[in-house]
């Protein structure tokens, strides 16, 4: 079996860890989305500690590197959902020249004024260990630079704009998905 890797990754509010989930339940693999990890770090040590706020980002994604080299060294198949920064898309890089790794990766992106209205309007929602959207030009700003979404380059690459969901064809993102680890 070939080690294999599926990356979803992009902006806030634009769909990642929904269509993690059901990939992940449509082909019953696991998925580690970095925001729930996080949100289980803040409920362990609480909210009156601005450690998990400020580094729970990084502390995280190590966590979900380690999972994930255990999965690749076993020769298992898993999914990381993240908004990768440069410093954890080196890391997968890393990880997956180790194990050889085949990868899939997702890049979801769309209109960034309709990412903030979506990322304000679940700010209230939202756990206390993640960031409100702030102002519109912050998080446009945030969004378009901080974040290496061109860099997540790693083998078959699928750009999805979730500018408005109702145009994504899930079904034939599935099916991208159940070829890949069917090879």
């Amino acid at each position: 079996m070939k080690n294999k890797l599926i990356l979803i990754g992009g902006y806030g509010a634009a769909g990642k860890s929904t269509f993690a989930r059901n990939l992940s339940q449509k082909l019953n693999i696991p998925c580690f989305i970095k925001d729930t990890i996080k949100e289980t770090l803040g409920d362990g040590f609480g909210p009156e500690s601005g450690e998990v706020f400020e580094k729970g980002g990084w502390a995280t994604f190590l966590i979900m590197l380690h999972i994930t080299e255990s999965f690749m060294h076993a020769e298992n198949i898993c999914i990381l959902e993240s908004n990768f920064k440069m410093s954890e898309i080196e890391q997968i890089k890393i990880l997956l020249e180790k194990y050889n790794g085949e990868c899939l990766t997702f890049r979801f992106r769309g209109d960034l004024d309709i990412m903030f209205d979506r990322y304000s309007n679940r700010d209230k929602e939202r756990h206390w260990v993640h960031k409100s959207a702030g102002n519109r030009e912050g998080f446009k700003k945030v969004w378009s630079s901080r974040f290496g979404l061109d860099e997540l380059n790693f083998g078959q690459i699928v750009d999805v704009n979730t500018t408005d969901f109702a145009n994504v064809d899930y079904d034939e993102l599935y099916n991208i998905a159940k070829n890949f680890i069917e090879e």
